[in-house]
């Protein structure tokens, strides 16, 4: 499989790069880690944003604290919603 970075496609570039450093691997190693990873991940958050426990106030920063610029975390009585852009 290849993945397009050039022209439009560029950022995919820095996306994977950034990806490889904070994983301490190399570029494929870090995509495969990604797509494996992040079912797990995003049913945490989901899960972690449900619980009775956490007040409201707390619920809102952690959605505001795992939201980037592709991920945005909503938080609503008593549900998360998560949406990819």
């Amino acid at each position: 499989m290849r993945i397009r970075t050039d022209d439009e496609y560029a950022h995919r570039e820095d996306t994977i790069e950034s990806a490889a450093e904070r994983l301490d691997c190399n570029k494929t190693k870090a995509v495969l880690i990604s797509c494996e990873v992040v079912g797990d991940v995003l049913d945490g958050v989901e899960d972690a944003l449900a619980h009775e426990d956490v007040p409201q106030s707390v619920r809102r920063e952690m959605a505001e604290a795992v939201s980037t610029r592709r991920l945005t975390v909503e938080v609503e009585e008593p549900r998360a919603s998560l949406s990819l852009d």
